[in-house]
């Protein structure tokens, strides 16, 4: 018969949490954990470094969590609510063990090799080898591939995109809404699986992607002791996690991969005056591919040895409606001139139709339901869908043949052939799933297929 876990007594699933505040929330008829043999040795550490040296202890956590910062954001990040409290807290405790140094007699001691050496604290064999492992296992970010919901999560190192996909046990961490973010962790092994250790660093979409570039670009100018880089890397994590708390994160920059240029939605209308005129220019043209029973690519090859394009023709509903979709300002404007060029007479220009991502997004009310109109877009619901599902698979017309940094700029197509790039991939059209589900409920309209994304690489879900 095992001891009943007490409330405020380390929850024995190892999330680092109290057990109150994990798993003794989940529903009446879940199983209570056989409490794990390392748990409660994070807290025999800490307990005994702090009655020990409480202010090195002091002086160590508040240098993680504060050195650098400005008074404002100092302050900012004082006011955060309790929840963020505990995790920052967390964190900053895991770190300590795992990587901290301490005042110790005039002389700064690692803190794992001092709790593990003589005259530390008493631990049990798998407590030890717990600390000892905290400590060799580095700060990693990763892109969280796959949830199953107080389970598990399938996650893909953010910068070694040919490590293969690792799968950890996680029941209180492992959130729907936590479907293609970035997450620092530590990854450790235990009993024949993997398991976080703890402390977790979860970025909003749009900060993960700017910290992926930080710690690419500290990497690639890395010239030190190989052995210095891993905590380089685990000071960017953990900083920039905090910088979410201090400050509102920038809009992003829609950057077309290739060109480098701001992106731009941009649509000219037509009205057809001759079809097979029309029909006749456009197969003269040697960039084009496509028909019009499909569409008509313009494509351009590319420095990088990639074919891309940079202008897409669709027939329209109607007998006499043509549109050109341009995903930049420059691409519109020369595209434009080409394509009047080439059909002549045999099209009437009509109006031209332009979406700024980021605009539309930086006027969408937070948190709120979104209905058309609040986006300055007259339109019913379903036309709004409408307008967006056209839009969806315009933008998304080349994407299985173009390169993606996410995926070492390698294209989907050729990322599937391993299983490594397979898992990526699928990251990411799940990702795409996942943001479109809430938009469209924040929109109150329905929510838009990428089931053609899945169809166009022949892989399942």
């Amino acid at each position: 018969m095992t001891d009943k876990i007490g409330r405020n007594d380390p929850c024995p699933c190892g999330s680092g949490k109290k057990y109150k505040q994990c798993c003794a929330n989940s529903p009446a008829d879940f199983v209570e954990p056989a409490r794990k043999g390392h748990a409660g040795g994070v807290e025999r550490a800490i307990e005994w470094l702090t009655n020990k040296h409480r202010k090195a202890v002091g002086a160590a956590i508040g240098g993680m969590l504060y050195d650098e910062l400005s008074e404002e954001e100092h302050d900012a990040l004082l006011a955060q609510d309790q929840e963020t409290q505990t995790s920052i807290q967390l964190n900053a405790t895991e770190w300590l063990l795992a990587e901290g140094q301490i005042l110790v007699h005039g002389e700064y001691r690692r803190v794992a090799e001092y709790l593990l050496g003589h005259g530390g604290p008493l631990f049990t064999v798998d407590q030890r080898a717990w600390i000892v492992q905290m400590a060799e296992r580095p700060l990693r970010l990763y892109d969280i591939t796959d949830v199953t919901p107080n389970q598990q999560l399938t996650l893909c190192d953010s910068l070694d995109t040919e490590a293969s996909p690792i799968i950890v046990r996680e029941k209180s961490g492992s959130k729907a809404s936590m479907l293609g973010i970035q997450m620092g962790a530590r990854i450790m092994k235990l009993d024949g699986h993997y398991e976080l250790s703890g402390a977790a660093y979860p970025f909003s979409p749009l900060a993960g992607s700017l910290v992926v570039e930080e710690l690419r670009a500290a990497r690639d100018c890395f010239d030190g002791p190989a052995e210095d880089l891993p905590g380089i890397l685990s000071f960017i994590i953990r900083r920039q996690w905090l910088a979410q708390f201090c400050a509102p994160m920038p809009m992003p920059a829609f950057i077309d991969a290739y060109s480098g240029e701001p992106m731009l939605l941009i649509t000219d209308h037509y009205r057809v005056r001759d079809w097979t005129a029309l029909t006749h220019c456009l197969s003269a043209q040697s960039d084009l591919d496509g028909d019009r029973e499909s569409v008509w690519d313009r494509l351009i090859d590319c420095k990088d040895g990639q074919t891309r394009s940079v202008a897409t023709i669709n027939v329209e509903n109607g007998a006499d409606k043509i549109t050109v979709f341009y995903k930049t300002q420059r691409y519109a404007d020369e595209g434009r001139l080409w394509f009047e060029s080439a059909a002549g007479k045999a099209v009437l220009f009509v109006s031209r139709e332009l979406s700024d991502p980021a605009g539309l997004l930086r006027n969408m009310p937070v948190g709120q339901r979104v209905q058309p109109a609040d986006a300055g877009l007259d339109m019913s619901p379903e036309a709004l869908a409408e307008m967006i599902e056209e839009t969806l698979r315009r933008m998304y017309a080349k994407w299985p043949d173009e390169p993606i940094p996410a995926l070492a700029n390698k294209t989907p197509r050729q990322a599937i052939n391993t299983a490594t790039g397979l898992e990526r991939v699928k990251g990411l059209i799940r990702m795409y799933e996942a943001g479109e589900k809430r938009q469209a409920a924040e929109q109150g309209r329905r929510t838009i297929s990428f089931d053609f994304l899945w169809q166009a690489l022949g892989i399942s879900r």
